[in-house]
């Protein structure tokens, strides 16, 4: 197994239910990067973090307290640009994994909620001309959950040397 632990970081959830599908499939210790100050420092970890803006979200943090083995992207897209996320975030020569999670707006607090209300009403103005843009417009106006243990298969993979 390359990874000692799974550290994340979540903010309305889905992150959160991929690090417990993780550990429950793996038997790794599962902490929030807030609480993780138990792991000694430098310790092997897969990272998950939410997208925001691009960025994952904890994972500078993560990497001056642990060596990322793996990290986990969780967004609200059905894909991402795999280059331009790990070219963003720094991950040249780290396995890089995007899992699509979800969009809960009554979860979302203060500045986060102030900064994507602008862009539902962008995505829910817009002409919906594909099946991936009605997708993306009822998300943002109904929420969405896209968290599936299947989704982990690559990163299980991984994990199993494959």
């Amino acid at each position: 197994m390359n990874a000692a632990a799974i550290v994340y970081t979540s903010q309305t959830g889905f992150t959160a239910r991929y690090a417990a599908l993780l550990a429950e499939r793996t038997g790794l210790p599962c902490r929030p990067l807030k609480e993780a100050a138990a792991l000694p420092r430098g310790t092997a970890v897969i990272y998950l973090g939410w997208l925001c803006a691009g960025g994952i979200k904890g994972l500078k943090e993560a990497r001056r307290r642990f060596r990322t083995a793996a990290v986990c992207a969780v967004g609200m897209a059905a894909e991402v640009e795999e280059a331009k996320l790990r070219r963003d975030n720094r991950l040249e020569g780290v396995p890089l994994f995007y899992l699509r999670g979800g969009y809960a707006p009554e979860k979302l607090t203060g500045f986060y909620r102030a900064m994507m209300a602008p862009m539902a009403r962008l995505v829910s103005r817009a002409p919906a001309e594909t099946e991936a843009d009605r997708a993306m417009r009822d998300a943002f106006r109904d929420g969405g959950d896209w968290v599936s243990p299947e989704r982990l298969a690559p990163v299980l993979a991984w994990l199993d040397g494959d």
